[in-house]
């Protein structure tokens, strides 16, 4: 659908729509309210993911990854990453605003999105082929189009001097033939040229991936038919970007008569960045720094780290770098090793980046620098099917959107008790309007009953949020009490000290009534 919208939007523009301002005018109000009407429909960007026909146009330009663009999947400072939707609170801090419309999503993590679409979508393949082939013939048509128009010497006239965007005979045009080629009209003949184009590029860009391919299995490259079709769709993308930007002048000669070069030349810089990067990646690369990323989360609470990491931080170390710390470490036990890997797994079936039945060959690696066996591997799913049943019953795509659904569901009841001025969620405390607010929250969110409860209780007196208030309150509390005593002692020697034993008694003893009742709650121990 979105390849085609845009296949006749092409030929269109070509036949008439460059030059006549109603019919753009047209054009556009018509895109405006179908996006507006498909955004109110289903949320998120879902006109841009199904309907637009941009939506493509910008994977095939994005690929593993922007030229200058950040990895959404190692080391993110927030999980809102990349291009994610995202809203502003009143309090001036961005928040997801994400309904996991598409899963997986360019926005959220293009790299993820490139590979798990890799052989899913033949359509895709298709587009992304046939797209340097679509960008040559609307050009050259537009060209040829503007025959008899341009009296400029400069071959490319017509369209670098924009006055393609001034021609108001373009119309009268479209029922007469193109000189020197057809006697058909061009009503006839652009649509057939650039619907050929297309099909004469997916042809050719498949003879390349063939010839890769061939190439690969001959020198013995692991993956060689997945990297031989993420080099034939980086050659493809560059070949596209660099066609467009050598037939236009986007400044069209504001900055002198060499600008148009200066920016061909910029774009071919970019280009050529993106494609160094993204040459030597893998979907298995990808997968060991995602593994590393959630490995990193579960070796911040393991003893022992500080000599091996010799001063660095482990957010520092590169995924190459955590794997090794992993094996240098002092042994950890079987049982400390085991519940390292089911917090791994465990995460990465959580946030989509792991199917189980891939699961025993993807964490090899992480299996063997934790010195367990696939029977280990074995008992932790055993035992993850027990306690997390709900995620080995659903596939890779539906539990990314639950993740997805569950953060927007924690960033909002999380702004929630802040405007109402609660510290946690209790449903006994809720006035009327509150309750209906709670409901509105939960149906945009989009998450199940069952599920919504689950973030609830992370809220509740005992959830996990609460627990991570209350160890730095309660970490304060032994600092203060035991300077306290350090005062007391001190008394009998300097007199001088005693308004500052006076406020600290104070201090200690308002902060051991605050915390007495929520540590019960909570079920932690009590202040000693």
């Amino acid at each position: 659908l979105q390849w085609s919208l845009l296949i006749a939007g092409l030929c269109l523009r070509v036949l008439g729509g460059n030059s006549d301002p109603i019919w753009l005018a047209v054009w556009l109000v018509v895109t405006l309210l179908a996006a507006v009407v498909v955004g109110w429909a289903y949320g998120g960007k879902s006109w841009c993911q199904y309907f637009c026909p941009m939506g493509p146009v910008q994977t095939v330009l994005t690929g593993v990854r922007g030229p200058l663009g950040s990895p959404a999947h190692v080391g993110a400072p927030s999980k809102i990453t990349q291009s994610m939707c995202r809203t502003i609170t009143a309090e001036g801090q961005e928040r997801s605003a994400c309904v996991a419309c598409q899963s997986p999503c360019l926005d959220i993590d293009a790299e993820r999105q490139f590979w798990q679409n890799l052989e899913r979508k033949r359509g895709l393949a298709w587009a992304w082929y046939s797209y340097p082939g679509l960008v040559l013939a609307f050009f050259t048509m537009m060209e040829w189009s503007g025959h008899g128009a341009s009296q400029l010497v400069h071959p490319l006239g017509y369209i670098r001097s924009g006055q393609w965007a001034l021609d108001r005979e373009l119309v009268s045009r479209a029922w007469q033939p193109l000189p020197h080629l057809t006697p058909l009209p061009r009503l006839l003949v652009i649509p057939i040229a650039i619907t050929t184009a297309a099909w004469l590029s997916v042809i050719f860009w498949r003879g390349v991936e063939g010839l890769l391919r061939r190439r690969g299995n001959r020198e013995g490259l692991p993956a060689a038919g997945e990297r031989a079709v993420l080099r034939t769709r980086l050659l493809a993308s560059f070949l596209a970007v660099n066609t467009f930007f050598w037939f236009v002048d986007p400044l069209q000669g504001l900055l002198g008569s060499n600008s148009g070069q200066v920016v061909r030349s910029l774009v071919l810089l970019l280009t050529s960045m993106g494609l160094y990067r993204a040459w030597g990646r893998d979907s298995a690369t990808y997968r060991r720094e995602s593994t590393s990323d959630s490995l990193r989360r579960q070796l911040r609470d393991l003893p022992g780290l500080e000599p091996a990491l010799d001063g660095r931080s482990i957010n520092a170390l590169s995924p190459h770098e955590v794997f090794t710390l992993v094996k240098a470490m002092p042994a950890v036990g079987v049982l400390q090793a085991r519940r390292v890997y089911s917090e791994v797994l465990l995460d990465m079936l959580r946030r989509g980046r792991l199917d189980q039945a891939q699961s025993l060959l993807d964490l090899q690696e992480l299996r063997q620098s934790l010195q367990l066996d696939d029977e280990d591997h074995h008992a932790v799913i055993n035992l993850l099917a027990k306690e997390h049943p709900e995620l080995l019953g659903r596939n890779r795509f539906e539990r990314q959107g639950d993740d997805l659904r569950r953060e927007l569901a924690l960033t909002n009841l999380e702004d929630f008790l802040l405007r109402h001025g609660f510290t946690m969620f209790d449903a006994a405390a809720l006035n009327p309007r509150q309750r209906q607010e709670l409901e509105r929250l939960r149906l945009a969110t989009g998450l199940p009953e069952p599920a919504w409860e689950s973030v609830l209780r992370q809220f509740g007196s005992q959830g996990e949020l609460e627990r991570q208030q209350l160890e730095p309150l309660r970490a304060v509390w032994l600092e203060e009490a035991g300077l306290l005593a350090w005062l007391d002692g001190q008394l009998s020697e300097d007199g001088l000290l005693r308004p500052l034993q006076r406020g600290l008694t104070r201090r200690v003893g308002e902060l051991q009534r605050q915390l007495a009742h929520r540590l019960d709650a909570a079920g932690l121990d009590p202040l000693p």
